[in-house]
């Protein structure tokens, strides 16, 4: 049965609207600006006064922003400063605790670790706090698909050397149905690499190969790519404009970090509601996440649990799963509790389960809870 149409239509037009946003205008009066040559102001657009926020000393993105087209094969869009700095380094801050080895899905459906993939990631929930909030919700106007319809933030550090070969964002789930479009966002630079390229595709104008694409690596040479910039964002459309079949131009690849790090932020946008029952309690706002530097038990029935072999037979929740630590490590002799300001003991906990080492020079903002 093909999958509803609206949404991808809406957000063609919309984008192709957008496409021509370069400067600011001085007027709100035109709700749907360029029809007198005029572009919306970023800021204008986004912000409501009326609503208290408690991050109102954090900037919304400058009024420098802009969207440029930049592929029709496939639907490639750049939005300038998308997020503000602040922002990107909320976000790192956020998910740097929980930073895990990517994985893929292997047999029988398993999440396991391949040389195809990488990086370090973990996720930030939906309306996770304030902030993530505020990012959601201008993916949803700029894609015109409500907030439900995303997946959670997945956040991706990139080290040296380090890529995501070829691949397509096409999952299909049962219920939410196909990832129509993915919007990429870039928290930092890295010195060299890193770009997100498209091997199958074709520039809207050939003259952004030699703008855009002047100091590309290998990697991304003569291919539709793009190179990291803080704050920046990249919208790509994976299903055509009749909402089911594949564009297959779509697949990409993240090229490897030749120098530095790369940190992202993805939204994958499905056609109908993701898990809209996790989005029922409104806005949690459930900042908590766990740290695999510290060892400890969450539930007190953990010595008894590990007595009877469940870190050997439930290991996903006892020491650790694709995606976070588990909830009796310190009982299943996972970790070692460590003197105040171990940091060696620190690492090593993490390291144990997969976890990203803390570096206080790339991760200044982020404290370890040790």
């Amino acid at each position: 049965m093909a999958l509803p149409r609206v949404p991808v239509a809406l957000a063609v037009l919309a984008l192709a609207l957008g496409s021509a946003c370069v400067h600011a205008v001085t007027s709100t009066d035109d709700i749907l600006p360029g029809w007198k040559g005029e572009t919306y102001n970023h800021v204008d657009f986004f912000w409501d006064p009326l609503k208290k926020e408690p991050f109102d000393d954090i900037p919304l993105p400058a009024s420098k922003s802009w969207i440029e087209h930049v592929a029709w094969k496939p639907r490639v869009f750049i939005y300038h400063n998308f997020i503000t700095e602040v922002e990107a380094k909320h976000l790192i801050e956020l998910a740097a605790p929980q930073m895990k080895r990517s994985t893929v899905v292997g047999a029988g459906g398993k999440s396991v670790e391949d040389n195809y993939r990488t990086s370090y990631g973990t996720f930030l929930k939906r309306y996770q706090d304030e902030i993530v909030e505020r990012i959601e919700n201008r993916v949803a106007a700029w894609t015109q698909i409500p907030v439900a319809h995303q997946e959670d933030t997945q956040i991706l550090r990139y080290g040296l050397g380090q890529q995501y070969k070829v691949h397509a964002d096409t999952l299909r789930d049962e219920e939410a149905g196909v990832r129509v479009a993915t919007v990429l966002i870039y928290l930092n630079e890295p010195d060299g690499g890193g770009e997100t390229a498209f091997p199958s595709s074709e520039w809207v104008n050939p003259q952004l190969a030699k703008t855009l694409g002047a100091n590309f690596s290998d990697c991304a040479k003569n291919h539709v790519a793009f190179a990291p910039k803080r704050g920046d964002a990249l919208l790509f459309w994976s299903i055509n404009p009749d909402g089911n079949t594949e564009d297959t131009h779509a697949s990409h690849t993240g090229c490897p970090v030749l120098s530095g790090v790369k940190w992202t932020a993805t939204k994958w946008i499905h056609a109908r509601p993701f898990r809209p029952n996790e989005m029922a309690a409104g806005r949690p706002h459930d900042p908590y996440v766990k740290d695999p530097g510290v060892c400890y038990d969450e539930s007190p029935n953990c010595p008894e649990w590990a007595a009877r072999g469940d870190c050997e037979k439930n290991s996903d929740y006892m020491v650790v799963n694709a995606v976070s630590p588990g909830v009796c490590r310190k009982s299943c002799g996972a970790c070692t509790v460590c003197a105040k300001g171990d940091m060696a003991c620190y690492n090593d906990n993490r390291v144990k389960v997969g976890f990203l080492v803390y570096n206080a020079s790339e991760l200044a903002p982020f404290k370890p809870m040790v």
